[in-house]
């Protein structure tokens, strides 16, 4: 069958010097198939990030200290290289909840404590809360963008929720809708040219957590890539301001431009 990249998670030692190499992994029939030399770290907070130009998959190396707060940070430090892979490939994440509604995706875009999990509770029942927090949009190899259900990683840390998500699950995305608290509901159309910088914005949020361990150059690189795919994505898929008011039915809203 198809090989997919793996995300392969390891006990050991997380302030390594780049030119070592990661931890043996336990398994030997995986130790079996990974070179001894040549890997490049990278050190995420409580996780170190082993890559290699001749392996697809990527090592996560976590320290040996255990506790629930620090298991969730280096799970939420870990998917990065996925966000990579598929910002390499055109696609882009974004801080927003994911609704689906007859088969098609819709994003609710905002920065924290606009109101993304709110109207995720408020929808109606026609519509599904697939994320309330973080999505990742791919491009796959027909051009289509779909848009997959990410984990909210607050509610693991503060709540303890036992949540599971379906992160395979994925929709075509339709529109992007980017929040407003407001008056009244309303949607409003928004350029291409703007709908970039807003989807770049979004994605650079999820991002935050990583600046800080990204050379200038690095960090100027990823910035570029990032709009140079909010662009394409601009031109194939609906931008909007949503306006949402505290006890409207902004869904009915949505669903006017989506006709």
């Amino acid at each position: 069958g198809t090989r997919y990249p793996k995300l392969i998670f390891i006990r050991g030692e997380t302030d390594k010097e780049g030119w070592e190499g990661p931890t043996p992994c336990p398994d030997p029939t995986i130790q079996a198939n990974l070179p001894t030399k040549g890997w490049i770290s990278r050190k995420l907070a409580a996780i170190q990030i082993w890559s290699h130009r001749e392996v697809e998959d990527v090592i996560c190396e976590m320290g040996h200290q255990e506790s629930h707060e620090l298991d969730i940070l280096r799970m939420s430090l870990s998917i990065y290289p996925i966000f990579e892979g598929a910002q390499d490939a055109g696609g882009l994440p974004f801080h927003a909840a994911l609704i689906e509604r007859d088969g098609s995706g819709i994003l609710l875009a905002a920065s924290g404590d606009i109101g993304k999990s709110t109207c995720c509770r408020r929808l109606s029942s026609s519509w599904q809360a697939r994320s309330d927090d973080g999505t990742l949009v791919v491009l796959d190899e027909q051009g289509r963008y779909l848009a997959h259900p990410f984990p909210t990683w607050s509610d693991f840390l503060w709540r303890r929720s036992e949540q599971t998500w379906r992160v395979e699950w994925h929709a075509p995305l339709s529109a992007i809708f980017f929040l407003e608290q407001a008056e009244i509901d309303e949607v409003v159309p928004v350029g291409r040219g703007q709908a970039a910088v807003l989807m770049t914005r979004s994605a650079m949020q999820v991002y935050q957590p990583n600046w800080i361990v990204l050379t200038q150059e690095k960090g100027r690189t990823v910035r570029k890539k990032l709009f140079d795919n909010a662009c394409e994505l601009a031109k194939s898929i609906p931008a909007f301001k949503l306006r949402v008011s505290l006890n409207g039915q902004f869904w009915k809203e949505i669903e006017k431009v989506l006709i």
